[in-house]
């Protein structure tokens, strides 16, 4: 075998073992392994890890990673859900979001989704899913550029310790998260960006070395590393 053989050989193992780690790679992020997780802090991982797996059933790994920004098709689908959710009307344009979102979310954030339990509802269950749902909205929202990052983390820390208090580990909140959504979507109220899943599949999950509710301890410290957010001030 002659030396240029050997060369194309290397060349060719070499490609084919890059190629296999971004295919790795590229499935990790698609399932929201821990990987896929690189929020800026263990704390901001943390707090964004509340929305799984609603959040990698609808952008994947764009959700606790860099925001680039929403593609055009995803930002129609989240836009009148965003606003829906947070009280704001769906017909104000970006300008106008931007303006009002970050008083609106101050104001009401910790009652989102709890305003309107129904008789039978379980409060544990109702709160797992407005937990999860703040998460899920607020980041959202900073994806379509109505939030800066202050303003975005200042909300996600305080709901992120709003759970830790009400729950005491991974599989208390997942299967309450579960049981929130079910009893949410049974009376006729949507979730459309949601996707179906049980306290077994919870349970699976927390055994699962790569998915964040089991690589992440529940009582990581919840400090905040975002500067105070600010309100514009008004003419």
């Amino acid at each position: 075998m002659n030396g240029w053989m050997i060369v194309l050989l290397v060349i060719a193992l070499i490609y084919w073992v890059l190629r296999s780690g971004f295919k790795r790679l590229k499935a990790a992020k698609r399932r929201g392994d821990i990987i896929s997780y690189q929020a800026g802090s263990a704390a901001y991982n943390w707090a964004l890890a509340l929305a799984h797996p609603m959040a990698y059933h609808a952008m994947q790994g764009g959700f606790a990673s860099d925001l680039d920004g929403a593609t055009e098709s995803l930002a129609k689908q989240l836009r009148p859900m965003v606003l829906h959710h947070v009280g704001l009307r769906t017909d104000l344009n970006d300008t106008q979001v931007r303006q009002q979102l970050p008083d609106a979310l101050r104001q009401r954030w910790f009652m989102l989704d709890l305003q309107r339990l129904q008789r039978h509802d379980n409060a544990r269950a109702a709160m797992a899913f407005a937990c999860a749902r703040v998460t899920f909205f607020v980041r959202s929202a900073r994806l379509l550029g109505w939030l800066d990052d202050a303003t975005q983390w200042q909300v996600l820390m305080l709901n992120a310790q709003r759970t830790q208090q009400c729950f005491d580990s991974w599989q208390a909140f997942g299967q309450a998260y579960a049981q929130g959504r079910a009893q949410w979507t049974a009376t006729g109220r949507s979730d459309v960006l949601g996707t179906v899943f049980t306290p077994e599949d919870v349970a699976q999950w927390v055994t699962q070395p790569q998915h964040p509710w089991h690589a992440m301890r529940w009582d990581l410290p919840l400090v905040s590393d975002a500067p105070p957010a600010t309100t514009p001030a008004t003419a």
